[in-house]
């Protein structure tokens, strides 16, 4: 290493003539009478990124949509039509006496209160409705 001694006194940066007199002049000439152009920016440059993120939910949801529809078993559906197309509505409605329905039905919504049934009355009832005699007994 040098020693503090061999480092010469004179100092080696030296500043251009007249620059701090000049420098302000340069500056002012440099930067007057330029005018910056303005840039207008679009809408869609606006909106950009919100535009982005919609598009990308969007497709996100339709993918999503499309893989539920192609993934999920389409028997089900199926399966319900047949059944459906099974039952014959004409024979259920055959097993249902209507007036006797209609009649309980008005009664029951005309009195506030249950009717008094007796088991006899019961027990005749479904007599006449083709039940066994056994069958009733059982369930007494």
């Amino acid at each position: 290493m040098k020693e503090l001694n061999d480092i010469p006194e004179k100092n080696p940066f030296k500043v251009p003539d007249n620059y701090f007199e000049e420098v302000n002049r340069k500056i002012i000439s440099a930067t007057s009478g330029i005018e910056k152009e303005v840039l207008k920016v679009g809408i869609f440059s606006r909106f950009r990124t919100s535009l982005l993120i919609a598009a990308s939910v969007a497709g996100l949801i339709l993918i999503s949509y499309a893989t539920i529809k192609l993934l999920t078993p389409a028997r089900v559906n199926s399966q319900v039509s047949v059944v459906l197309h099974e039952i014959n509505p004409d024979s259920y409605l055959n097993d249902i006496d209507l007036s006797l329905l209609e009649e309980n039905a008005s009664s029951l919504v005309l009195s506030e209160e249950l009717p008094d049934v007796s088991n006899k009355d019961i027990i005749d009832y479904l007599l006449n409705e083709n039940v066994e005699i056994n069958d009733i007994y059982a369930q007494l």
